[in-house]
């Protein structure tokens, strides 16, 4: 009798499908349905900020699915590199690609008439997306024991990395780098989250308390043109 191979094991078969259905792997729970719902609504939203900066620079399909999925996986895929949070969520998981593809068809497709509409469209997008993965990311690396401190290190860079990614490409400068208020309100999000989470809110209280403070935050910014101060400017 020669050797078992491992397509001849009983134990083949699920581990096949469970190759070709990644997301098999993962059960959800009402509470983290929520949690997941949340994960693509931001997923989207950045997708869609990457989508609007393609159609800015009049790149082609190409150009608009590559630049939604920067801000789509970017930030998560660093941060689980470095919790070692393996295989990382989109490898697990397709339909977050699915997801930014999507979004980027439907702005390529959709028609914009109203001058500075596409701008407008893709700083609110962004700010939704920033909180989102803010409060998602800060979770996830509390999940997986790393401490209040890297929670909200990892959470920031969760929020702005893939956004980095997106204004480089584009040739931009990356908003963290402005004196817009962006970082910053990543910051508030996932501070707010590592809060709620003391308190014993609940992982939906605080993902929620999170989110909206980010939010706020960053969108108070963009209405009332707030900035933190530049090097000097009290000089001048």
């Amino acid at each position: 009798m020669g050797p078992t191979r491992a397509a001849d094991s009983p134990d083949a078969a699920p581990l096949c499908q469970d190759i070709l259905r990644p997301e098999s792997l993962f059960r959800y729970s009402p509470a983290m349905s929520f949690v997941y719902t949340l994960e693509m609504l931001g997923t989207a939203a950045f997708a869609v900020s990457g989508a609007l900066a393609a159609s800015r620079k009049r790149m082609d399909i190409f150009g608009f699915c590559v630049l939604a999925l920067m801000p789509a996986v970017g930030g998560g895929t660093i941060r689980d590199i470095i919790i070692d949070r393996v295989p990382v969520f989109w490898v697990s998981d397709n339909r977050y690609i699915a997801v930014a593809i999507i979004a980027a068809l439907v702005i390529f497709f959709a028609p914009h008439r109203k001058p500075g509409g596409r701008r407008q469209l893709l700083v609110w997008a962004d700010a939704l997306g920033l909180a989102l993965f803010a409060a998602l990311g800060t979770e996830i690396c509390l999940q997986h024991n790393t401490g209040p401190l890297v929670a909200v290190m990892l959470g920031v860079t969760t929020a702005v990395t893939g956004g980095m990614i997106r204004d480089v490409i584009c040739n931009e400068i990356p908003l963290i780098l402005s004196r817009e208020i962006y970082a910053t309100a990543a910051f508030a999000a996932s501070l707010a989250y590592v809060l709620a989470d003391r308190l014993a809110l609940g992982d939906n209280v605080a993902l929620t308390v999170s989110v909206v403070i980010g939010l706020a935050v960053r969108g108070l910014a963009i209405v009332y043109n707030w900035s933190l101060p530049s090097f000097g400017a009290s000089k001048n």
